[in-house]
C-alpha cells in the first residue's frame, strides 16, 4: 500500500509540473510521462488481488482525466483569446 501511495504522489507531482509548464511541448512530454507511469502502475496493480482498489483508482483517474481535459480546453481558449 505504501508503494501505491508513493507512486500516486509521484504521478501527482508530474501532473503539477505539467500544469505549471508554460511550454506546450514540455507540458505534453510531462503528460506523456505521467500516462506511462500510470499505465505501469495499473499493470502492477492488475497482477495483485486489488480489484476493489483498482475500480476506485480507475474512477479517480477518469475524473482527473476529465478535469485535465477541461483545464487544457480553458488554456487553449485563454491562449487563443
Amino acid at each position: 500500500m505504501a508503494a501505491h501511495r508513493e507512486k500516486m504522489a509521484e504521478m501527482r507531482a508530474l501532473m503539477q509540473q505539467a500544469h505549471a509548464a508554460s511550454d506546450p511541448a514540455e507540458r505534453q512530454r510531462l503528460m506523456a510521462e505521467h500516462r506511462t507511469a500510470m499505465q505501469e502502475h495499473m499493470a502492477g496493480m492488475m497482477q495483485g488481488d486489488n480489484a476493489d482498489m483498482m475500480a476506485a483508482c480507475h474512477q479517480r483517474m477518469m475524473m482527473m482525466h476529465d478535469m485535465m481535459k477541461q483545464m487544457a480546453a480553458h488554456q487553449n481558449m485563454a491562449q487563443d483569446g
